[in-house]
């Protein structure tokens, strides 16, 4: 599943913000990713803006809007901000480097996940969507690619379309993100919500569940056309994630659950194996916009190095079929509503229910 470290180009830096450059954990059309040590011998991730997005003033604002919206986010979800200086030349973010698979990666080299480990998924996934949707933020491109399997879970990283949602949760853009994981409204409409997430949601432990997205087609044109229109085919979906699945994606935005409710169904209904137990973990106080290149980073986890992940292009065939997805989706009442407020708590001070993964 790990993917070699690539060497460094001629081209590329010797260092960054005192951060020596080991080698290349990957490439997009933004930057590089980078793999680096610091003084005190802690390995980071420092991503580094190119030369043609250095030009682009929106692309400079999207990087800056990335640092800001991972650092408003839990360190249990995803890879923690160690440093930034989008002025330098070029700009880049230093995070904290989690070891390990993507969910495309695991998918595509080990099959479907089963029991267990697709429980955890579901569970660890969802926890970071209600943390970000805790801290305001709109992901807009949850996908396989942007899930990373490390030693301590899941995490959601690469909020580089990341959006602080306005006062009425809402946020309006051109049409952007992964289109077999972007929500209806996303693509008619240009808008995404924190519910346009959970739609992804869906989509992602459907993907992790069966091995293909649920809006699998030959073209992009093709994809989207489902998404907007068709049921997807769930029946390879084990219970009791199914119906939260299909809740999910919904096509109407006001049928689908929040994900703190998904959350909550998901431990109330039993979805998780009680094999694990809980760990407490502090939230990440670190200032972003600009920060002096840190002399000691904090201590990250060694581990076999592997690619950060490209976006997931690929767009496969899939076999038809259709699942209605039922009537408007009924969130817990009772002692749940409870556990909802409860849970909200946890996240505002950091704490959240852990599980190791057996990936």
């Amino acid at each position: 599943m790990s993917t070699a470290l690539e060497p460094l180009h001629s081209s590329d830096p010797a260092e960054l913000g005192g951060y020596r450059l080991l080698g290349r954990l990957g490439e997009g059309g933004q930057g590089t990713v980078y793999l680096a040590e610091g003084g005190s011998g802690a390995r980071v991730a420092i991503k580094a803006l190119n030369q043609e997005a250095m030009a682009d003033p929106g692309m400079r604002k999207r990087f800056v809007r990335e640092a800001e919206a991972a650092r408003q986010v839990a360190s249990f979800c995803t890879a923690a901000v160690l440093a930034a200086d989008v002025d330098a030349h070029p700009p880049f973010i230093v995070s904290e480097y989690v070891a390990g698979p993507t969910l495309h990666q695991r998918i595509r080299g080990g099959g479907p996940m089963t029991g267990g480990d697709l429980s955890r998924l579901a569970v660890a996934t969802v926890t970071a969507l209600a943390a970000v949707h805790e801290a305001g933020i709109v992901h807009r491109d949850l996908k396989p690619g942007n899930v990373i399997l490390g030693e301590g879970g899941a995490r959601v990283i690469d909020f580089g379309i990341a959006q602080v949602s306005g006062g009425a949760g809402t946020v309006t853009t051109s049409v952007i993100g992964t289109p077999a994981f972007m929500a209806p409204e996303q693509i008619a409409e240009g808008r995404a919500t924190a519910l346009s997430d959970v739609f992804a949601w869906g989509a992602l432990v459907a993907f992790a569940a069966t091995g293909a997205s649920p809006f699998d087609g030959p073209t992009v044109p093709n994809v989207l056309h489902r998404v907007i229109n068709d049921d997807p085919d769930l029946s390879r979906v084990p219970e009791p994630l199914r119906p939260l699945v299909a809740a999910a994606l919904s096509k109407d935005p006001a049928a689908r659950p929040s994900s703190k409710d998904v959350l909550v169904s998901l431990l109330g209904r039993g979805s998780v194996p009680d094999d694990g137990g809980a760990a407490p973990l502090a939230a990440p106080s670190v200032p972003v916009t600009r920060v002096e290149p840190a002399v000691r980073p904090r201590a990250v986890p060694r581990a076999t190095d592997h690619r950060i992940p490209a976006a997931w292009r690929k767009v496969r065939a899939d076999e038809p079929g259709r699942t209605v997805l039922g009537e408007r989706y009924q969130p817990p009442q009772g002692w749940a509503v409870f556990l909802v407020g409860l849970i909200v708590v946890m996240l505002l001070i950091g704490f959240v229910v852990a599980y190791t993964p057996t990936y």
